[in-house]
């Protein structure tokens, strides 16, 4: 469903929950190719439609996405008509840009990089500093001026235009600025020097560029293990990966898309699904990171046991790897923990997502190895919480490169006097 019906549709969906109270119980049934949940955690029940519920519905009811429509016309090709170019009619689609964006992968681009796509009038059509929806009251709004946002305004450290000449006139090129990039919704910042390759794509009005940030990418660490002992360790309980990055193609195949990211590549790995389009590097990548931090748990748990100081006031040790596998370790229960949002779904920022790397990661990553880093949460306003962040390392002939792993934890300050 697009266009004019999908709108209906939502327009209907978020009346209909607005209507609702305490009193009732709700659950959404969405159709395609098959049917399913919206959302699957419900477990196909009915729940109670309280403000947490609806909105929660109302977040998965609200799916804007930009999109670009692109079309041709359809000249008759009979001989008798060839040369009057008899026009037949117009043929176009719509393609949402974030299925563009899915070609220049996370992990390729590091930890700071990343791909954006202009036109050539200078407009953004996709940016990682593009931000083309706002919220009013409990819904999301495109801003008058999102499609005409120029490339000028969110890169601009290009204070001579050079790249954004180059980019309107179809050049391909590279070019290097010295950049401040703000993170934590621009509560900081890290200064950067970037390296920019841009190219025009052939047959389209649309130019696109990729930005890699030197010292950090220049090398990466990679190692082989059998894929039993992979799968072994990649179904633990704390593991989970990127469920935005692609590590199998699911939208091929209607039977596939209802599968996570870390099923399908079970399914791949173990032979039940042998032709679905996977990267074989990046499962290389998240078999091998799968299996050197397995003993992360034991090993959190042994140190919580055997150390007084830090029995109390932890709550989370998690780490990731640039394939974007994470593992979390809980110390206390939800019911009593300080932040609940922290690395769960909803909690994007501290995520590995199609369009950045987890915030802790990109702040430890620009300090020293065994440099701890700590900082305030921006979802505890209280200052009841500190994260602690350091990046770790591998060196091989003088030769260090990032291995991804980055062990944190969440303490509660004054519970945890040793931190």
């Amino acid at each position: 469903m697009k266009g004019l019906r999908l709108t209906i549709a939502k327009h209907t969906i978020n009346t209909i929950l607005d209507t609702l109270g305490e009193n009732d119980f709700v659950n959404i049934i969405a159709y395609s190719d098959y049917v399913r949940y919206v959302e699957p955690c419900f477990k196909g029940t009915l729940v109670q439609a309280d403000l947490d519920n609806r909105e929660l519905f109302n977040t998965q009811a609200q799916s804007l996405l930009l999109m670009t429509s692109v079309a041709m016309p359809v000249f008759s090709k009979k001989k008798e008509t060839l040369s009057h170019g008899i026009l037949l009619g117009v043929v176009g689609t719509d393609v949402a840009l974030r299925e563009l964006m899915r070609l220049a992968p996370r992990y390729k681009l590091g930890i700071h990089g990343y791909a954006y796509l202009v036109t050539n009038n200078g407009y953004i059509l996709s940016h990682p500093d593009l931000r083309p929806l706002y919220k009013e009251g409990k819904k999301l709004k495109p801003k008058p001026n999102y499609n005409s946002v120029d490339l000028s305004e969110v890169e601009w450290e290009d204070t001579e235009e050079k790249l954004r000449t180059a980019m309107v006139q179809g050049q391909t090129g590279t070019l290097s600025l010295d950049v401040r990039s703000s993170v934590d919704k621009g509560r900081r910042v890290m200064f950067l020097r970037n390296d920019y390759f841009y190219t025009v794509i052939n047959e389209t009005p649309f130019s696109l560029g990729v930005v890699l940030t030197r010292g950090n990418g220049q090398y990466m660490f990679t190692g082989n293990v059998s894929v039993e002992e992979g799968l072994h360790d990649l179904l633990g309980s704390d593991l989970t990966i990127a469920n935005e990055w692609t590590y199998c193609e699911t939208d091929i195949d209607p039977a596939h898309r209802k599968l996570s990211q870390l099923e399908a590549v079970v399914r791949y790995l173990t032979g039940k699904e042998p032709d679905m389009e996977c990267d074989e590097v990046l499962l290389q990548r998240t078999l091998f990171d799968a299996v050197v931090t397995a003993p992360m748990e034991a090993y959190w748990t042994a140190l919580m046991l055997n150390s007084s100081s830090m029995a109390e006031g932890v709550e989370t040790a998690f780490l990731g790897t640039r394939s974007g596998l994470m593992r979390v370790q809980r110390y206390t229960g939800i019911e009593k923990r300080t932040v609940k949002s922290f690395l769960t779904s909803v909690d994007k920022e501290n995520m590995f997502t199609l369009d950045h790397f987890p915030l802790w990661y990109r702040r430890a990553a620009e300090n020293p190895a065994g440099q701890f880093l700590y900082y305030l949460p921006r979802q505890d306003t209280r200052g009841k919480i500190v994260i602690a962040a350091t990046a770790v390392t591998v060196t091989v002939g003088k030769k260090t490169a990032i291995a991804g792993g980055k062990p944190t934890f969440p303490v509660r300050p004054r519970a945890s006097p040793a931190l």
